[in-house]
């Protein structure tokens, strides 16, 4: 029985490590699609004609529709957390890690990352009338983001990095504000007003440091 379960377990490995594999390029595609169209134009026929893969397996690694849409919302926010991980792990301090979460969003949106810019705010508009789980996934995500926004401005205030008169609060929902409007602006191709919202975004955080 050992001998057989140790033949089974490399093959197992190498069938779950192909599986992954396999999930992450469709999710990548998913990801595209939706930037761009929208979560309602992510079907599963478009999405494997888009990334080569038959509609049988992507029904055998997502089941439905809507299973697809949640997944690519989840990989969408690992995508964002693996691009600021580098710098967000060099930040020192807490007003450098606020920093990072600032730029980063704006440095994610420029460089092109996802065709249509950022996915949360962009989805977010598209389910704003529509009751159901894939709202109440977006509400979770957006509400965790604006908590980390909180709590990293917070932190930065006990260090002493930040005013103590600062309400943290709506300094977030400022910040948040700001790349809502970026977005727009990016998805219309209005530079100008993307790089205003990035000079506001910076000369807030500078006119919250303390010193």
């Amino acid at each position: 029985m050992s001998d057989v379960s140790e033949h089974d377990a490399p093959t197992e490995d190498r069938r779950r490590s192909r599986g992954d594999a396999s999930r992450a390029r469709v999710l990548e595609h998913a990801a595209a699609i939706a930037s761009a169209d929208g979560l309602e134009g992510l079907t599963i026929g478009r999405l494997a004609g888009e990334a080569g893969v038959a509609k049988s397996n992507i029904q055998v690694l997502f089941g439905d529709k809507q299973s697809l849409q949640l997944a690519t919302i989840d990989w969408v926010l690992q995508l964002v957390e693996a691009f600021n991980a580098p710098a967000l792990a060099a930040a020192t301090t807490p007003f450098e890690r606020v920093r990072v979460m600032v730029d980063g969003w704006f440095a994610f949106v420029e460089r092109r990352m996802l065709p249509g810019g950022c996915f949360m705010n962009g989805v977010s508009s598209e389910f704003r009338a529509r009751p159901g789980p894939v709202r109440d996934r977006l509400a979770e995500r957006r509400r965790a983001k604006r908590r980390r926004y909180v709590e990293a401005l917070a932190a930065a205030r006990d260090a002493g990095e930040i005013w103590p008169a600062i309400d943290v609060e709506n300094l977030a929902f400022e910040l948040l504000s700001y790349q809502a409007l970026a977005n727009v602006a990016f998805a219309i191709g209005d530079e100008a007003e993307f790089q205003r919202a990035r000079s506001i975004s910076a000369r807030r955080l500078d006119e919250a440091k303390a010193g």
